[in-house]
C-alpha cells in the first residue's frame, strides 16, 4: 500500500514536472531593432500634458518611429508655435468654440495659428488657381444664408478633405463638464441649459432642505455689470441672457431659430432684411418713467449702433443700417473693408445672437454729433445694475453678497401662446408648455465651490456643478436622491503635425514610393494617427472620463460637424501598411519568437532523473 502512495506521488509529481517544463519550451522573446527614425514631439509643461508625449512615444514604438520628448516652459513653447516650428508635433488645447464653423486663422496659409505649416502647394488645384483647403475655407464664408444646408455640406466636405488628404493633426479628445440635481427636479435638461429648460420643469414632491416648490435655487459667484455692453464674466451675463432677448436663438446643436426676429432674408450677398416680432412689450425701467414700450425696428438699429460704435471689435462686418418701418430694418454688410465695393460676410448671423438693449431708456441723451448714444448718461449707470428686457425673466430682487432673485415675467411674450403656437418655432418641443409651476430662480452668492456642493447635498440649492469634484460626482451618481448629467464642453485638443518641407519625415513632400498618390509625409502622418491608441490614453491619462473626437472643429459644434469623418481610430495593421507605403517596410516594434528555451528544458529532464534514482533506490 505505502508502495502504491509512492508511485502515485511519483506519477504526479513527473505529470507536474512536464507540465511546468512545457511552459518554457516555448518563450517570448523581445526582438529590440532601432527606430527607422525619431520624431520631436514638444508639450508645454505643467497638467498631464506631458503625459501624452510619453504615451505617444510607447505607442509610435510599435511602428518602428522612435519620439524624443521636450516639455517647455510656456514662453518658449509660444516661441516654437509662432516662430521656430523646431518640432514634428506638439500636443494643443484650444476652448472657447462659437457658432461659426469658419477656422480662418488656424487651418489656412497665412493663419495666425498655422502651427501645422499647411501651404497651398500641398494640395493644389490648377482650376481653382489655388490650394482646395483654402478654397473651401474662403468659399465658406460667401455661402448664403449662414445657416443654410448648402452651407453646412460645403463645411462637411472641407473637413473630410483636411483630415484626408492633408491631415495636419489627430484630434484627441473632448473634455466633460457634470452637473447634479436632486432627482424630484423633472425637465431639466443640462445640454439644453436652465433657461430653455424651464419651461418643461416641475418638483416631484419635495426634496431634504426644500422650501419652496415654485421656485429653483442655483448658486453662482457675484455678478459685477448687468449691462451686456461691459460685462466680462459669466455670472453677468448669465443674468441678463435671462432678462432679455437676441434676434435668433442658437439651440444646443447650433441650428439657428427665430427670436425677436421672425425672418432674415438675403435682398443682395451684402444686404440682409430682418423682420421683427410684432406684440413684444418691454419690462418697466427701474423708475417707472417707461411704461408700455414695445420692441421695434429703433431697438435693434440703436443695439448695433452702440456694439459697432464702442467696441470695435464686434461686428466688423457691418457697413451700416436701415430702418425700413418699424418692425423692418436692412443690414448692409462689407466682409473685408480692404477689397473694392462691399463684401459678403457669413458674420452676420453669430452677432444677431447679441442681446438687444432698450432704446426708449439708454439713449436719452446724445454726443454733440446728435446721433451717436451717449454712454456717460445715467440711466447706463442704473441699468448696470437694476437691467430689464424682453426675456422670460426680471430681476425682482437684490442683497449683495447673498443672493439675485429672478422672476417670471408674466407679461413676456414667451408665455403668448398666439405667438409661440407658431409651427416655424416648434416652441413646446423645444421650451416646454411653462405649465410646472415653476416661477422663481434664486441665485445664491456662493463663489466657493467646495461650499455650493455642501449646500447641494444639504438641500439648499438644487442644481450644481459638479465636473472638478469626481469624488463626490461618484457619490451622487450612486445616490438616488440626485441625478448627474454631463455635456461636452467647448474644448479641442488634438496631436498636430508639422506638415513643413523641413521636417524631413513627417513633412516629406515627396511621393510615397509604394504609392505615388500620397506624399511620404501623409503617410507617415496617416501611420501615427492609426498607431495612436486614444483609448489606452483616455483610461491611463483621463479614467476614461473624456470624449474621443474625429473632428477637426469642436465637437460641440453640433450640425457643422461632418457626421461621416475619416475616422482614424487605432489600428497598428493600418499603421503598418501606411509606413510600408511611405518606404519604411514593416513595423519595427517589439516582435515575438517562439522556441525551445534548452536551459530550461535540461533543467528539467535533470530533476526528472534524480527523481526516478530516488524512486528505484527506495
Amino acid at each position: 500500500m505505502e508502495r502504491k502512495r509512492s508511485k502515485q506521488l511519483i506519477g504526479l509529481s513527473i505529470v507536474i514536472l512536464f507540465a511546468t517544463s512545457s511552459c518554457f519550451l516555448f518563450v517570448s522573446e523581445v526582438d529590440a531593432k532601432e527606430p527607422y527614425f525619431t520624431l520631436v514631439f514638444k508639450v508645454s509643461g505643467g497638467g498631464v500634458r506631458a503625459d501624452y508625449g510619453n504615451l505617444l512615444k510607447q505607442q509610435l514604438a510599435r511602428i518602428g518611429i522612435g519620439v524624443d520628448v521636450i516639455v517647455q516652459d510656456w514662453p518658449t513653447f509660444v516661441g516654437e508655435l509662432i516662430a521656430y516650428h523646431n518640432y514634428d508635433i506638439v500636443y494643443i488645447v484650444l476652448t472657447g468654440g462659437g457658432y461659426d464653423p469658419d477656422f480662418t486663422g488656424v487651418y489656412n496659409e497665412n493663419g495666425s495659428l498655422n502651427l501645422f505649416g499647411y501651404h497651398t502647394s500641398m494640395d493644389y488645384n490648377e482650376t481653382l488657381g489655388t490650394g482646395l483647403n483654402e478654397w473651401y475655407m474662403k468659399e465658406g464664408t460667401k455661402i448664403l444664408p449662414a445657416d443654410s444646408q448648402e452651407r453646412v455640406e460645403h463645411y462637411w466636405a472641407w473637413q473630410q478633405h483636411l483630415m484626408d488628404n492633408l491631415l495636419p493633426c489627430l484630434p484627441t479628445f473632448s473634455s466633460k463638464s457634470y452637473s447634479a440635481n436632486w432627482a424630484n427636479l423633472q425637465g431639466y435638461n443640462y445640454t439644453e441649459g436652465l433657461l430653455q429648460s424651464w419651461g418643461k420643469m416641475s418638483w416631484d414632491g419635495t426634496h431634504t432642505g426644500q422650501e419652496n416648490t415654485s421656485e429653483i435655487v442655483i448658486a453662482d459667484a457675484a455678478w459685477s455689470d448687468l449691462s451686456p455692453f461691459f460685462q466680462d464674466d459669466t455670472s453677468s451675463s448669465f443674468i441678463s441672457s435671462a432678462i432679455m432677448d437676441s434676434l435668433i436663438h442658437y439651440d444646443s446643436d447650433l441650428s439657428v431659430w427665430s427670436n425677436l426676429a421672425t425672418s432674415w432674408t438675403h435682398i443682395s450677398d451684402t444686404q440682409v432684411r430682418v423682420s421683427l416680432r410684432e406684440g413684444v412689450k418691454w419690462q418697466n425701467d427701474p423708475d417707472g418713467n417707461f411704461t408700455n414700450e414695445y420692441f421695434d425696428a429703433r431697438d435693434v438699429y440703436f443695439s448695433y449702433d452702440v456694439w459697432s460704435t464702442y467696441n470695435w471689435d464686434s461686428n466688423k462686418w457691418l457697413d451700416h443700417m436701415e430702418i425700413v418701418d418699424d418692425y423692418t430694418i436692412d443690414f448692409f454688410i462689407d466682409g473685408d473693408s480692404d477689397e473694392p465695393g462691399a463684401q459678403p460676410s457669413t458674420l452676420y448671423l453669430p452677432s444677431f445672437s447679441e442681446l438687444i438693449l432698450p432704446e426708449h431708456y439708454l439713449n436719452q441723451t446724445q454726443l454733440s454729433n446728435g446721433v451717436t448714444p451717449d454712454i456717460s448718461h445715467p440711466s447706463w449707470n442704473i441699468f448696470a445694475t437694476e437691467a430689464f428686457g424682453t426675456g422670460l425673466f426680471s430681476l425682482t430682487h437684490f442683497e449683495e453678497g447673498e443672493e439675485t432673485i429672478l422672476t417670471v415675467n408674466p407679461d413676456c411674450w414667451r408665455l403668448n401662446t398666439s405667438i409661440t403656437s407658431d409651427p416655424n418655432l416648434n416652441w413646446e418641443d423645444r421650451f416646454g408648455d411653462f405649465s410646472g409651476g415653476v416661477n422663481q430662480l434664486r441665485i445664491r452668492i456662493i463663489p466657493s465651490s467646495q461650499e455650493s456642493i455642501a449646500e447641494l447635498i444639504a438641500g439648499r440649492v438644487d442644481i450644481e456643478g459638479v465636473t472638478m469634484d469626481k469624488d463626490t460626482r461618484n457619490e451622487l451618481i450612486l445616490n438616488p436622491d440626485f441625478k448627474v448629467q454631463t455635456v461636452i464642453s467647448s474644448y479641442f485638443a488634438f496631436f498636430g503635425y508639422n506638415m513643413r518641407p523641413a521636417r524631413e519625415y513627417i513633412g516629406n513632400s515627396n511621393p510615397a514610393p509604394n504609392d505615388s498618390s500620397l506624399s511620404i509625409g501623409l503617410a507617415i502622418r496617416k501611420a501615427i494617427s492609426y498607431a495612436v491608441n486614444l483609448e489606452e490614453m483616455n483610461e491611463i491619462i483621463h479614467e476614461g472620463e473624456y470624449t474621443i473626437t474625429y473632428h477637426p472643429i469642436y465637437t460641440k459644434m453640433g450640425i457643422w460637424c461632418n457626421p461621416n469623418i475619416i475616422k482614424y481610430k487605432h489600428d497598428l495593421t493600418q499603421a503598418t501598411e501606411y509606413m510600408v507605403i511611405a518606404g519604411f517596410g514593416s513595423a519595427q516594434g517589439e516582435t515575438t519568437a517562439t522556441g525551445i528555451n534548452w536551459f530550461y528544458s535540461l533543467s528539467g529532464l535533470f530533476c526528472l532523473l534524480g527523481i526516478l534514482i530516488i524512486f528505484r533506490r527506495s
